[in-house]
Order: structure tokens, then sequence, then C-alpha cells
């Protein structure tokens, strides 16, 4: 086992990756800015529609990339209905891998992707983004319109999490899977009704809201070029 260890230590530093080691497992930090590594977020019916009702529109930022509109089923009608759709390129992939050799996503991240929230003359952007398995949730850092930024807030959390499939050969991932039923977190419910001067009725829709789902997809393709990794940060920001 002790051999097995430093082989395995030794071949993740050649590779360039960082690791922290545990007494059952270690955590595998890799670089994924040059690889076709995504996660795809797609409002639901109710999020969209009861946001842009609200007079809420977006604006996507730095790496984010707006996608075609994808029908999603309302489950309040029973029709497939049109909603928008945005790519946020994987900047960082972490994973445990125990001494049996299982494998367990513990985050993602999306470094400079943001979508900016705009409502008359208020804005907001959320912006990167870590998609946190371990806790359940999205977190992201919130830019205010003057600039205040607050560093790495929990904006969603995360009711269920599907169609897992990982694999790690080779030093090679490969990972598919499904995060659905996002409700913003009571943080992001009193920042977003301030910022955007919601009602209270507004306020309230965003507590129970389920606003979508991202779709993640790690694979071994080079991504060419590379997405930066540098933050978004409130100078990135362009007037409306």
């Amino acid at each position: 086992m002790a051999s097995f260890k430093l082989a395995f230590g030794s071949a993740i530093l050649a590779s360039g990756l960082a690791f922290s080691g545990a007494a059952s497992a270690l955590t595998l930090s890799l670089n994924t800015a040059g690889l076709k590594a995504d996660s795809v977020l797609t409002f639901s019916v109710a999020g969209f529609g009861s946001s842009t009702a609200a007079g809420i529109s977006y604006r996507h930022l730095g790496n984010m990339t707006r996608l075609a509109d994808v029908d999603v089923l309302d489950p309040d009608t029973g029709e497939m209905i049109p909603t928008p759709s945005y790519n946020q390129p994987i900047t960082k992939v972490d994973i445990d891998i125990g001494w049996d050799l299982k494998i367990a996503p513990v985050a993602g991240n999306a470094t400079r992707s943001g979508l900016q929230l705009i409502r008359g003359l208020r804005t907001m952007t959320l912006a990167n983004f870590r998609l946190d398995l371990k806790n359940k949730q999205l977190v992201g850092d919130v830019i205010l319109k003057d600039g205040t930024t607050l560093k790495q807030v929990a904006i969603y959390n995360l009711v269920k999490n599907d169609d897992l499939v990982i694999s790690f050969k080779g030093l090679v991932l490969n990972q598919t899977q499904s995060v659905k039923n996002m409700i913003f977190t009571q943080q992001l419910q009193d920042v977003v009704a301030s910022e955007l001067a919601l009602s209270a009725p507004l306020k309230a829709t965003l507590a129970t809201t389920d606003w979508g789902t991202i779709a993640v997809k790690v694979t071994s393709y080079k991504r060419s070029p590379a997405v930066s990794d540098k933050p978004l940060v409130a100078a990135d920001i362009p007037a409306p």
C-alpha cells in the first residue's frame, strides 16, 4: 500500500496537479481551462417567466456564452416552452479518489463566467461560479452596481443531483452530471430584492422558485484556445 501511495502521488506531482492527502482519500484539483469542459445552465419555465414578468433581463459576461433556447416542460400547462440556456466553461475540477480507487466529484469552478441581472437602471452580476457538490450549493461572487463585491456567496441550494457518470484513467477525467432543483438561498433572495427593488410579493417568489438545471460535461478533448481562468471583477463589466 505504501508503494502504491508513493507511485500514485509521484504521478500526480509529475502531471502538475495539486492534491491534498487524507487518511482515506486524495483530493485532486485539475485545471480544465484548456479542455472541452462545460456546464450548461438552462432556466426553468417558472424561473425565466417570473423574472421576465418582473422586468428582469439578463446579459452574459466573460467566458459565459448564450446558447440556443431549450424546450422545457411547463408543469402547470404540460406544454414545452422555449427557455434560455447559457454555457459556462469549467476552469477547474476537484475530485476525491479513495484508496479503493472510488472516485467522487467534489466541486467544479466556472471562473470568469458572469450573468448580469438588469431591471431598469438597476443591475447586479453573479460571477465566478463554483458548483459545490459536497455542500449541495452553487456559490459565486455577487458584484453590485457600485462595484462592491460579495465574495463566494451561496447563490442556490441544490436539491437534487442526478445521472453522475465519472471516470479517471491515466490522469484523464471524464464526467457527466445533471444538477436540478436550484432554489435561491435566503442571502441571495435578500440581495436580489434589495438591488433590483423587488416588491414583497415578487421577493416571495424567489423563495420557492426552481430556477432550472445545470448539465456538467467534462471531457479529455482540447479546447483551443483555452479559456481564461482569471476571475471576473467589477472593472470588467461594461455599462448597460
